[in-house]
């Protein structure tokens, strides 16, 4: 009976480690210094604004699919036709730039988009700050 139980713990102990194994993750390859990994690609084919780090800037810009390279687009060429719902006062609702609901209101003649954040503290005469029913929201 002996013989049976050893055997059948070390099956189970196999078992184990390869489950174990195959659940595992792999680990990221490092580059450069190994400070900064990079975990994903966003290769997207319509036109986004967001922080790009071989600009140090946010800029608008899609990615070619096949080589994922960035190309920058003015958005007077191309992003401008799209409706817009210009409002002057601080509103929140989805925007697919940031792709999520954010409070701001669109300033000057391009229709440019000022992000409002909610201010944890006093001070409701703050410069740049606005109230919005018990929320004080201030500027980025």
């Amino acid at each position: 009976m002996k013989p049976i139980r050893s055997v059948c713990a070390v099956l189970l102990a196999l078992g184990v480690m390869a489950g174990t194994a195959a659940a595992m993750p792999r680990t990221p390859t490092v580059e450069g210094d190994g400070l900064v990994t990079k975990v994903q690609v966003d290769c997207h084919a319509d036109v986004r604004r967001h922080y790009l780090p071989e600009y140090d800037r946010r800029v608008w810009h899609r990615h070619r699919q096949s080589n994922c390279r960035v190309v920058i687009v003015e958005p007077e060429d191309e992003y401008d036709d799209r409706p817009r719902d210009c409002h002057r006062d601080v509103r929140r609702h989805y925007l697919p730039e940031y792709g999520r609901s954010v409070y701001h209101k669109h300033v000057g003649e391009r229709c440019r988009i000022r992000v409002y954040n909610p201010h944890q503290g006093g001070g409701s005469n703050r410069p740049g700050c606005v109230k919005l029913g018990p929320l004080l929201l201030c500027e980025n």
